[in-house]
């Protein structure tokens, strides 16, 4: 079972319209944007596996203060570089900051 104390201090941002993953719930989805590329690289590098889904508030760069962390738990890759993966639902997290870095990604 996963603690939501196990959570990292950092977690990539995923801001989907539309796209809600619940913990214990699972969500499909098509990575084929440059940034979420790069980042769900970025993702399978790391210790937990873990992307932030989260909605945008409307049109603007604002998003939802709370969200859920899916742990990728199935990926296949494309021919042409795209990847499909499912995230499972572990944990419902709070924004409290964003950091920016050197990624595309937020």
């Amino acid at each position: 079972m996963f603690n939501p104390a196990d959570l990292p201090d950092i977690l990539p941002v995923f801001p989907l319209p539309g796209a809600l993953v619940l913990p214990r719930g699972q969500l499909p989805l098509h990575i084929f944007e440059p940034r979420y590329l790069a980042m769900f690289e970025d993702v399978l590098r790391s210790r937990h596996r873990l992307i932030g889904m989260v909605q945008p508030i409307h049109d603007g760069g604002d998003l939802h203060l709370i969200g859920c962390a899916g742990r990728v738990t199935q990926f296949s890759e494309t021919e042409d570089g795209r990847y499909m993966i499912t995230l499972t639902g572990v944990s419902r997290y709070r924004i409290t900051r964003e950091v920016s870095g050197f990624s595309p990604y937020r």
